[in-house]
């Protein structure tokens, strides 16, 4: 007999002690629907841009809302990852058209209306890092620009 934890079940060829058939029965699916069932599409990754700090950042879109990944430029390694809604990169790009901010000045932008958009961070120097994240979204959309003065960078909302 065939050991059942062997087997691979996404195998359509089952061996006779153990009936497919009847394992996809009683997990509630029929052998033919499970054949039938064409994959869900998963939803469209667009990259956006790539930003280069003192680390890279690549953007992309999925849904609504941008992911930003920070990339280790000697192992091309995702150190980590934001997820950030879009509606808060439009908030910020409306309220900070025109102006030169740091990432600090961002964040004040942001503290009032961060529970109203469901940002991870509230107040402190996590939200400093997140409205950072934020601007570097802007920058790759080409809504802003980026220039470093010394260890400090500076973002022109255009």
């Amino acid at each position: 007999m065939v050991n059942p934890l062997l087997l691979n079940r996404n195998s359509i060829d089952a061996p006779s002690s153990i009936c497919g058939k009847c394992h996809l029965t009683a997990t509630g699916r029929s052998y033919k629907n499970a054949i039938a069932q064409p994959k869900q599409r998963e939803p469209l990754i667009k990259f956006i841009g790539q930003v280069e700090l003192r680390n890279h950042r690549r953007v992309y879109y999925q849904n609504d809302s941008y992911r930003v990944e920070q990339i280790n430029p000697t192992r091309e390694q995702v150190t980590y990852s934001y997820d950030i809604p879009d509606k808060a990169v439009d908030y910020l790009y409306n309220q900070l058209n025109g102006c030169i901010v740091t990432p600090e000045e961002a964040s004040t932008v942001l503290k009032p209306v961060a529970k109203n958009l469901n940002l991870p961070f509230t107040c402190g120097h996590k939200l400093d890092y997140y409205a950072q994240e934020v601007l570097v979204v802007l920058v790759a959309l080409g809504k802003a620009s980026l220039s470093k003065e010394g260890r400090r960078y500076f973002y022109t909302i255009a």
